[in-house]
């Protein structure tokens, strides 16, 4: 009961501390994120082993962003859901984030909520209402096969289909409790197959150039 209570207060936490950013995000935009950014590293220390996840998506996101050409507003919203797409696993029971296993019917209904409770949870923020898009629909597929809404190619927000891209990238890339981490190559050709049914195929083209132009500028 008490591990109960310390978790609420620290969500509680969290949450007001995201009430403070939320407020101050039009006025001072850096500082804002440079604090969100904060909150994102908590965020995944209170996730089983996300290992500084949310900060990764958030910086394959902003390159995506960068090359599409998003303006500095654009790309805050864009950052401010990248870094709060996966709020809503806080509180999920890390014997099911850690299931080494398949899961059942009713945890993997655990988890597909996510979206939903991080979007409810933040719901109250008018400031980041844009950004919230991003948080409900990171996980609808290009095709429609998705949740929560089971949206489709241009109706998902283009900042989800952003994150969508950038989140299974470096899921499959990080060591989980179910399987090792991929490797570089092996998620390169999962987001090529998945491209046009999972994923918007511009969003993942881009992306793999991104990626291409990494190695490149590494190995000179």
């Amino acid at each position: 009961m008490k591990e109960q209570q310390s978790q609420k207060i620290d969500i509680d936490e969290i949450i007001r501390c995201l009430g403070l950013i939320a407020r101050t995000l039009h006025e001072n935009p850096k500082q804002a994120l440079k604090d969100l950014r904060e909150i994102g590293e908590e965020i995944d220390c209170k996730i089983p082993y996300r290992d500084g996840h949310s900060i990764r998506v958030t910086d394959y996101c902003l390159s995506i962003a960068d090359n599409i050409g998003f303006s500095e507003n654009e790309k805050v919203v864009l950052e401010v859901a990248a870094i709060l797409h996966d709020f809503g696993k806080i509180g999920i029971d890390e014997s099911i984030l850690l299931k080494p296993g398949a899961l059942t019917q009713e945890e993997r209904d655990e988890v597909t909520m996510h979206v939903m409770r991080g979007y409810y949870m933040l719901a109250g923020f008018s400031e980041l209402i844009e950004a919230l898009k991003g948080v409900r629909s990171h996980h609808e597929y290009y095709d429609g096969s998705g949740y929560p809404e089971g949206l489709t190619k241009g109706d998902i927000p283009l900042i989800a289909r952003i994150i969508a891209v950038a989140d299974a990238f470096d899921a499959m890339t990080s060591e989980r409790p179910y399987r090792k981490a991929m490797t570089k190559q092996a998620a390169i050709e999962e987001l090529k197959r998945a491209s046009n049914s999972q994923f918007d195929p511009a969003i993942v083209k881009i992306f793999l150039k991104l990626l291409s132009q990494k190695d490149e500028k590494n190995n000179k």
